[in-house]
């Protein structure tokens, strides 16, 4: 039996698959891209549709991309494909997470919240590695869900040991397709 938030996150996928393949990769990545190396080994933890993925990858990273959603995956091989670029692509529920150590020169996390992921990306980074986070946190005028928001300087928190090259914690507008909301983004070089 499909686990639910596969099923969930597939219908959705299938549903609005226009406007996720319209979507750009992130500015926080495109903005500090020229932290990234030109080789070595990244993931994309609930990479979607595949768009970080593949700008990755396009900079000369062996890129693997990580989602629950198997219909999500099938478009990111299939953008790396007409893109011309290897794409490794895996179905993996990131609520009980396991990743080689001392692996990944550079893992990005955008808009997803599993808090079992961190002390996984913390080892999984190579010594120099770098993270980049970007997800949404809880605001002082709103009951948000916990499991789906950071607290106020958690993110920090998380990697207060590693190098701090980017943090942020400001409001999101909103949008068509969401409320105003919180984010927290970091990018942080492991020691």
């Amino acid at each position: 039996m499909p686990h639910p938030e596969a099923q969930r996150w597939d219908a959705r996928y299938r549903r609005e698959s226009d406007f996720w393949l319209e979507l750009e990769p992130r500015q926080l990545l495109t903005s500090y891209a020229h932290f990234l190396s030109a080789e070595g080994r990244a993931l994309d933890a609930a990479c979607g549709v595949g768009i970080n993925a593949c700008f990755l990858a396009q900079h000369g990273l062996r890129t693997f991309a990580l989602d629950i959603s198997e219909y999500a995956l099938r478009l990111a091989k299939q953008r790396a494909r007409n893109l011309n670029l290897a794409l490794e692509a895996l179905v993996t529920d990131l609520s009980n997470p396991w990743l080689p150590a001392n692996y990944f020169d550079v893992i990005i996390n955008f808009h997803f919240l599993e808090r079992a992921t961190i002390p996984v990306y913390r080892q999984a980074l190579k010594p120099g590695g770098l993270i980049f986070f970007d997800t949404f946190r809880k605001r002082h005028d709103r009951n948000d869900n916990p499991v789906y928001y950071l607290d106020p300087g958690e993110l920090k928190g998380w990697f207060h040991d590693f190098e701090i090259i980017h943090y942020t914690e400001n409001e999101v507008l909103p949008s068509e397709n969401h409320s105003e909301r919180g984010l927290a983004q970091l990018i942080a070089r492991k020691p």
